[in-house]
């Protein structure tokens, strides 16, 4: 079942939201991660031994070994008759891997902005890291998933590839303590994981936001800081660190005003799950200066350094 497709102007914005039902609950992902749709009929799932709890187990997709993770297990839902026999898999690509996971049945795609995300309260986000906030559609709150979250909680290492041993014997150049870095970035375990990670190769001065519209705002405010004091604004920020996915303002649309709307000579480096050919295509039509995909950390140090450190 091919998913349905919405043209999207890049950088507006926007994204296709496709909400599917589980334990009658609405959820939604972004259709950017999503593949396909198959019927979860006829699929015929292969268990493994010492497998995660919430992994039913593997199924053959075109000759590739898939695991298929039972999202209702995962989020502690109370399994329900609804939808048993339409129920669908549904197939993601992000974070370099694919993974499948089952829902009772797929409702539709819809075009939504991201400044119509409400994201859950700092006590909700702790209990329930597997969301990532809510959006009003149809008079329906859908809850939309973390799948990053899911799938690192179930596969540790896709959620950030770093070996620290391979960067212990390289030199720390002096210079990336000097490097000032906003970075936007939704996910609070990436947030945490990835600004540990920057600080212990030397780039400590890290300004942290959990969205594209307040890191917006910081840059603004750091325009009008550098031209009250007739400074350049190199003197308050050298680069911007960003990932794609995020609520009241994604990535895309955050580098967009940058280089287009404010015209700002500020180098753009985008980290995100959601890379590939055609991302990467609408990476460079929003301007940005690099890319890499999640989880590749070691790849993300080299691009800041390009970008960040003089000669």
């Amino acid at each position: 079942m091919a998913k349905q497709e919405i043209l999207l102007e890049t950088g507006t914005n926007e994204v296709e939201v496709a909400e599917f039902r589980l334990c009658g609950q609405s959820f939604g992902v972004n259709v950017a991660k999503i593949r396909e749709f198959i019927p979860f009929e006829g699929i015929k799932v292969s268990r493994l031994p010492g497998r995660h709890p919430s992994v039913a187990g593997v199924f053959l997709l075109r000759g590739k070994s898939i695991p298929l993770v039972n999202l209702d297990q995962h989020l502690g839902l109370a399994r329900q008759e609804e939808g048993q026999e339409n129920r669908v898999v549904v197939v993601t690509d992000f974070n370099n891997m694919t993974t499948a996971f089952v829902a009772d049945f797929i409702n539709r795609i819809y075009r939504v902005s991201w400044s119509e995300f409400k994201p859950l309260t700092a006590m909700l986000a702790a209990s329930s890291p597997c969301v990532v906030g809510s959006v009003s559609i149809d008079d329906r709150e859908v809850l939309i998933l973390d799948l990053e979250h899911i799938v690192g909680e179930i596969f540790p290492e896709s959620i950030i590839n770093y070996d620290e041993k391979a960067f212990a014997d390289k030199p720390k150049p002096g210079n990336r303590a000097q490097v000032k870095i906003f970075f936007a970035e939704d996910s609070a375990i990436i947030r945490k994981q990835v600004s540990k990670i920057l600080r212990s190769v030397g780039y400590e001065q890290l300004s942290i936001f959990d969205n594209g519209q307040t890191a917006l705002e910081a840059i603004m405010q750091a325009k009008a800081q550098a031209e009250s004091d007739d400074q350049d604004l190199s003197q308050y920020l050298n680069l911007v660190l960003t990932d794609i996915e995020m609520p009241q303002m994604d990535g895309l649309a955050l580098c967009r005003r940058i280089k287009k709307e404010l015209g700002l000579n500020i180098p753009v480096v985008i980290f995100s799950s959601l890379i590939n050919e055609q991302m990467a295509r609408k990476c460079e039509t929003v301007g940005a200066d690099a890319y890499t995909a999640k989880p590749e950390t070691e790849r993300l140090i080299e691009l800041l350094d390009k970008y960040s450190l003089a000669g």
